[in-house]
């Protein structure tokens, strides 16, 4: 099993592998009415893919964090990327990234776009 947004929705979706038969992708419709920021963290002191890295966002009185974490399941990878959910709320007022040791920097980006994956790279900022 897989997990990752493979169609580039916002919505985190399933695959998964079927011994002697074709995969089967679980597609999650779910979210289809949510707003989201999807990130791809590049670390340039701290590991090339941030695992460990502290992500914290703030959409009006939604206030959320999680950690990047690696892994996955047995003979498969998840998609490196993280969604960040803000419901039917339209605007992100801040994100935050505590980046990992041994850099540990701390950046704050404010004046994010929606419903779109944007890369944030260490110490460089955000690219569209």
């Amino acid at each position: 099993m897989a997990i990752g947004d493979f169609i580039n929705d916002g919505a985190v979706d399933v695959l998964v592998a079927c011994n002697n038969d074709a995969p089967l992708l679980l597609r999650n419709n779910a979210a289809k009415h949510n707003n989201w920021l999807g990130l791809k963290l590049v670390g340039q002191k701290a590991n090339p893919d941030a695992i460990g890295a502290l992500i914290s966002w703030q959409a009006g009185d939604l206030k959320r964090h999680l950690y990047k974490v690696g892994g996955g399941s047995y003979l498969a990878s998840h998609d490196p990327r993280v969604v960040l959910g803000i419901g039917a709320r339209t605007k992100l007022d801040w994100v935050e990234v505590k980046w990992p040791l041994p850099s540990g920097r701390v950046e704050r980006f404010a004046d994010l776009p929606i419903n779109q994956y944007v890369a944030i790279t260490e110490g460089e900022g955000i690219k569209t």
